[in-house]
């Protein structure tokens, strides 16, 4: 019996991973009906982290109102898988509206809300999020206190438009029971804290935005230091500043996405017991294949490796790997239903010469 393992990426926001791997999977069984194929369904690290966990595991969906950058209300999704809550920050943080004040006061709110339900570990995905301002806002809503040039506490919400009046901080007031939990935070960027290597440097938005928000975040990096804080400004700016945060205040294990879908699956056995493995994604824009996706290539033996691609997303430096764009025109107005059949006879297709 044929043993097919599908990892397939997300089509842009086309097609999730789960969806192109059910187009794929029909694909496989029109070739080899009774074919094992197992389907790992993936996420890149940057969007769609609570899709992806509930996807491989059983859980708890929790939808609460959570107010975003710019502090409006959103509804958005947290999971519970084994007494661990899974926060995604690209669904609070991702939709900026003014970059120039904006507060990581929501993510302060969930991990409250998981506190208070009596959780105590957290895994966290900064993703794509674009909230500059170094934790002001999550540290205020935890417990710590901000104090003005009159040393009178700061009252938030606090965003970044409010870090140039800090002068003084207190951490000894954050919640206790942080003291008791453990988090791990999903950052694919190595982003320096500030400075012309720092995540809004790599940002296209106007000089004078950037050079605003640099300033903010060296100048609270300083106040940060006064109050015991240290942490190092060549990494850790993902997320302005919050993956820095986390490290450094609750010594949170940083992992890339692709090293929490190793761990959290049984990924590394599957490749070696696949005859076949089919993987890939698709980009609009000209780009590498997801950190999953490279570890999955560099692991290309004498098994059959079928990578699907579309957009423009480059092809896998491997000459094990048999490479196929399944359709160069993506775009963001591609219909779902068209590239998810262009999948399903590409595989089939390739499948039915391999078998000959």
């Amino acid at each position: 019996m044929m043993n097919i393992l599908v990892a397939i990426d997300r089509f842009e926001d086309i097609l999730t991973s789960g969806e192109a791997s059910s187009y794929i999977e029909e694909g496989v069984k029109t070739v080899y009906p009774n074919a094992n194929v197992i389907s790992v369904p993936l996420f890149d690290g940057q969007k769609h982290l609570i899709e992806g966990i509930l996807s491989w595991q059983q859980g708890i969906k929790y939808n609460w109102q959570i107010q975003d950058a710019n502090l409006r209300q959103r509804e958005v999704t947290a999971a519970l898988i084994h007494d661990c809550l899974y926060i995604d920050c690209s669904r609070v943080f991702s939709q900026t509206a003014d970059l120039l004040d904006t507060s990581s006061y929501g993510l302060g709110q969930m991990i409250l809300n998981g506190l208070d339900l009596g959780y105590r570990s957290f895994t966290i995905a900064l993703g794509e999020s674009q909230v500059y301002d170094y934790g002001i806002g999550m540290l205020e809503k935890l417990g710590a206190v901000f104090f003005d040039i009159d040393d009178h506490k700061m009252t938030g919400p606090l965003s970044s438009a409010h870090i140039k009046h800090v002068r003084r901080i207190d951490l000894s007031g954050l919640d206790d029971r942080l003291s008791e939990s453990t988090f791990k935070v999903i950052s694919d960027l190595d982003y320096y804290l500030f400075g012309n290597k720092s995540q809004v440097a790599d940002s296209i938005i106007e000089d004078a935005v950037k050079m605003t928000i640099d300033n903010n975040i060296w100048y609270l990096n300083e106040q940060y230091k006064k109050a015991g804080l240290s942490v190092n400004p060549k990494n850790g700016g993902h997320a302005g500043g919050l993956r820095s945060i986390f490290e450094s205040l609750f010594d949170a294990r940083i992992l890339s996405s692709k090293d929490m879908i190793f761990e959290e699956t049984s990924l590394k056995d599957l490749l070696d017991e696949a005859d076949a493995v089919i993987y890939g994604g698709g980009t609009v824009r000209p780009s590498e294949s997801s950190l999953v996706a490279q570890a999955i290539t560099q692991k290309a033996g004498p098994q059959l490796y079928i990578y699907l691609s579309a957009g423009q997303q480059f092809a896998p430096p491997s000459e094990a790997v048999h490479f196929l764009n399944i359709y160069p025109d993506m775009s963001t107005d591609t219909d779902k239903l068209k590239l998810g059949i262009q999948l399903q006879n590409s595989i089939k297709t390739i499948l039915a010469i391999a078998k000959k």
